[in-house]
């Protein structure tokens, strides 16, 4: 299929899919109380944590006034190497621990930070963003200040280093590329951004060694030519749905997945969309809304709703083979696949692990703060708060 014609196809499939909804809700509700749990597998067991800035009650109860906790549209992303970690907190702070969470180098910058870390394929610099728009590069062996660019808006999401540029998505939908090596400006490459959006944007990620996928707030995913900034394609993935301002936000503010050929996609507007890049066909189209990333195995694509739903699908097909909503409006972070479980934490510092075959609910631990993104890396479960907080968990196997 040509490029202009699966640019249709999907259209055409957003418009007139007839399939499961999970849609975004309009009403108040109040949040799901906790499923008691029979008895845990104890699947994930605390290591260490860092920077608890949001107090999370031990009980629920203190918490059921609260009405329709919904996702964090940003957060912010810890950086790990060979070395172990490098974190980033919202007033400033910067610090990289070892693999057991010893602190080996502390900064604070003057300016409050809006972004997590990305750290180049060498593990020489770290790269944050600050409040006012500013790119910092910091020595990634000591903390201090390499190179400071300011940009003309503020970068919410974490940059993507590859061949010496550090690729970048402004708050007005400004992508940019600095050098590495001095943080000059190398080229810019500007999309339309609507009258209103949600605030926040997904992370540019790699398609290829040479092209970068960019999601921005009018619902397209642009792949650039790393090197130059030069467009290879451009492609809308969100759709609106109306003719009001709010209506109409298609964000694409969940960092798309690339598994193999195939590129998930899942928007504010309610299209979780999966494509074989290869083929440049659709595989499947589900309503869904979400401002957080997919989470994938070998067999299945997990998705957590606004509404506070964790879907289970078959990764080629979109068949629903389990789903909950018995954490509806608890604010849910992005799902992770680890080993024979899924994970997914909540805006109440819980980490919740299911099956993922039968999607019955295994264990259940709680962090010091509230959980809005997930990563998994080296058979450990990175959980952060939407201000940077870090726990850090062992993978029991």
């Amino acid at each position: 299929m040509k490029p202009a014609v699966f640019a249709t196809a999907l259209v055409v499939a957003m418009t007139l899919t007839g399939c499961d909804k999970f849609k975004k809700s309009d009403n108040v509700h109040k949040p799901a109380a906790l499923v008691k749990l029979a008895s845990s597998q104890n699947v994930i067991s605390p290591l260490f944590s860092q920077g608890s800035n949001t107090k999370v009650s031990k009980r629920f109860g203190s918490l059921r006034n609260k009405t329709t906790i919904s996702q964090q549209p940003t957060a912010f992303r810890v950086a790990y190497d060979n070395n172990g970690y490098v974190n980033a907190l919202a007033d400033g702070s910067v610090q990289a621990f070892d693999g057991q969470g010893k602190v080996l180098w502390s900064t604070k910058l003057k300016q409050g930070l809006m972004s997590g870390v990305a750290l180049d394929e060498q593990s020489r610099v770290a790269v944050v963003s600050d409040s006012k728009g500013v790119i910092i590069a910091l020595d990634r062996a000591t903390g201090k200040v390499i190179w400071k660019t300011p940009l003309d808006t503020a970068t919410l999401s974490p940059a993507l280093i590859s061949q010496n540029r550090v690729i970048t998505l402004g708050n007005d939908g400004k992508i940019s590329a600095l050098s590495l090596e001095s943080g000059a400006p190398i080229w810019t490459f500007n999309t339309q951004n609507p009258n209103l959006s949600v605030r926040g944007s997904a992370t540019p990620i790699f398609f290829n060694r040479n092209t970068v996928l960019v999601s921005t707030a009018d619902g397209r995913i642009h792949a650039l030519n790393i090197d130059n900034g030069v467009p290879i394609w451009s492609k809308r993935f969100g759709i609106s749905k109306g003719s009001s301002d709010i209506e109409k936000i298609s964000d694409v503010d969940a960092t798309p997945v690339l598994d193999g050929n195939m590129l998930y996609v899942v928007s504010y507007s309610g299209q979780l969309v999966a494509a074989d890049m290869a083929s440049q066909q659709l595989s499947f189209v589900k309503e869904l809304a979400s401002l957080k990333s997919v989470g994938t195995d070998a067999s299945q694509v997990y998705a957590t709703s606004l509404d506070g739903e964790l879907v289970a699908m078959d990764k080629i097909t979109g068949t629903v083979n389990w789903q909950t909503d018995n954490l509806s409006y608890r604010g849910l972070s992005n799902a992770v696949s680890i080993g024979n479980y899924v994970v997914v934490g909540d805006a109440m510092g819980y980490l919740h692990v299911y099956d993922r075959t039968s999607g019955a609910l295994v264990d259940r631990k709680q962090a010091k703060s509230d959980v809005a993104v997930l990563q998994f890396i080296n058979n450990r479960l990175i959980a952060q708060s939407a201000n940077g907080a870090l726990s850090v968990w062992q993978v029991n196997r």
